[in-house]
C-alpha cells in the first residue's frame, strides 16, 4: 500500500468533513472537526498553505457548531464559504499522485 502524500492527507481530511456535513451527521462532523490537523514538518509552501487553510476552516466550523449547540445562533454561519473552501481543499492538485 502506498502512503498518501501530505497533500492527499489534507484532501482526505477535507473530504471527510464535507461528507459528514452533507450527511447531517452532527456527531461525525464534530469528530472530523476535532481531528488533529497538524501539518507534517518540512512541507513545501503551497502544501503547508493547504494544511493551514484546512485548519482555519475546520476551526471556524467547529466554533460555529458549538454556538449552534448553545443556541446562540440560528444557522450555520459562513456555511457556503466553508463548503466552497472544503471542496477546493478536497480536490487533488494537478500533478499529485
Amino acid at each position: 500500500m502506498t502512503a498518501l502524500s501530505p497533500v492527499h492527507d489534507s484532501a482526505l481530511l477535507a473530504g471527510r468533513i464535507l461528507d459528514a456535513f452533507r450527511s447531517g451527521d452532527l456527531p461525525g462532523l464534530e469528530f472530523e472537526l476535532q481531528r488533529d490537523r497538524s501539518a507534517p514538518p518540512d512541507l513545501p509552501p503551497d502544501t503547508a498553505e493547504r494544511w493551514e487553510l484546512l485548519d482555519a476552516v475546520a476551526g471556524q466550523m467547529h466554533a460555529t457548531l458549538q454556538r449552534l449547540r448553545r443556541r446562540s445562533i440560528s444557522g450555520f454561519e459562513g456555511a457556503e464559504v466553508h463548503l466552497r473552501l472544503l471542496r477546493h481543499l478536497a480536490e487533488r492538485p494537478s500533478g499529485a499522485q
